[in-house]
């Protein structure tokens, strides 16, 4: 019997509330405005992003054979923030930025919990490997300075993942085995929220425990960050207005209680998605695994580790001890780049 993605329903209600049934309702929801696009793009084949990027640098005066659906979507894109704003968000992107590999670590790790616990869209796992890498390079390019202008790469990653989002889901339900009963949409706004959390919400928190101290004014600014970018990626305004310290927090724990935890599958998914990081890494590949583990256990906690079948090593007891001090280090001389989380993107991408 397929496994019901709202789990646990009277204690996630009694625990967090109306998000528990913002959440039930959004399992329902996907993205309109994407999906009508994708629907009228479908017949140019590879064609279809040569079609956007021109269109979106046609900007008001829309190409004459732009479809009209597309056209709907690029005007319904949010507008530009103020310059006070952006300087507000390029504060809270910079201050992520400059943790470099530690944020990296985090990025890696949360995706490959999202992975675990979501529903299987019908792929192999080398396309899960290869859709962590478009992850990845997509991040990085939104955390460039200016990434999250209009016009910019990161701008235009945000797009494509959007709209790459209403093709797979188009995908999903024409191959007949999405389960719309138990699991809702395929790729729907609880599942873009979760990702909105994971990298706002369970990003600060580690990189707290990992010994990063912002301000409070760099992280209202990273907020903002994502709130903007969370509107290019078609999330429905009912949930922008929750992209905050206390909400994406309490979410992403709810999260978790509701999904049905990883089963076998699931789970050798993850170890071979492990496998695949850690040969990546740049590194002795059973070192980085353990690093992969250790990090797991202790920024996402035990049962969450332990329901990925990662068992506890000597790095989940060392990392506490020692990452914090290099972390302080690295801050006092300048921080670090994101040479990992760009080096496993060339690599993924590779294989």
């Amino acid at each position: 019997m397929t496994m019901s993605r709202f789990l646990n329903g009277a204690e996630a209600s009694r625990q967090y509330g109306v998000l528990a049934g913002h959440y039930a309702a959004s399992l329902l929801w996907t993205d309109p405005l994407a999906d009508a696009a994708a629907d009228a793009l479908q017949p140019l084949g590879e064609s279809w992003w040569p079609m956007v990027l021109k269109s979106l640098d046609a900007g008001a005066g829309a190409k004459p054979d732009t479809p009209p659906a597309l056209a709907a979507l690029l005007a319904a894109l949010p507008p530009e923030p103020t310059e006070d704003q952006w300087a507000t968000m390029d504060a809270g992107r910079a201050a992520i930025a400059r943790t470099g590999n530690s944020a990296s670590l985090i990025v890696q790790c949360a995706s490959l919990v999202i992975d675990g616990w979501s529903p299987l869209m019908g792929t192999s796992s080398q396309q899960a490997i290869r859709r962590l890498a478009e992850t990845g390079d997509w991040w990085l390019k939104l955390h460039a300075p200016g990434g999250l202008r209009r016009g910019s790469e990161g701008y235009k990653a945000t797009l494509q993942v959007r709209l790459s989002n209403a093709f797979r889901r188009r995908a999903v339900r024409d191959a007949g085995t999405w389960d719309r009963r138990a699991w809702g949409e395929p790729i729907n706004q609880g599942d873009l929220f979760v990702q909105v959390s994971a990298f706002t919400a369970v990003m600060l928190e580690g990189l707290h425990r990992m010994g990063y101290r912002l301000t409070q004014a760099e992280k209202d600014g990273y907020y903002a960050f994502w709130r903007h970018a969370a509107a290019v990626l078609g999330l429905h305004k009912t949930w922008l207005g929750m992209i905050d310290a206390e909400r994406c927090g309490q979410f992403w724990k709810m999260w978790l209680l509701v999904n049905p935890p990883p089963d076998a599958d699931a789970k050798a998914r993850a170890e071979r998605t492990l496998d695949e990081l850690a040969r990546t890494g740049g590194g002795a590949a059973f070192l980085d695994r353990a690093l992969m583990s250790g990090m797991t256990h202790w920024l996402l906690g035990r049962d969450v580790a332990q329901g990925l079948g990662m068992p506890k090593g000597l790095t989940t007891y060392l990392l506490p001890a020692i990452y914090p001090p290099t972390s302080f280090l690295s801050q006092r001389l300048g921080g670090s780049r994101e040479r990992r989380l760009a080096r496993t993107v060339a690599a993924l991408a590779r294989s």
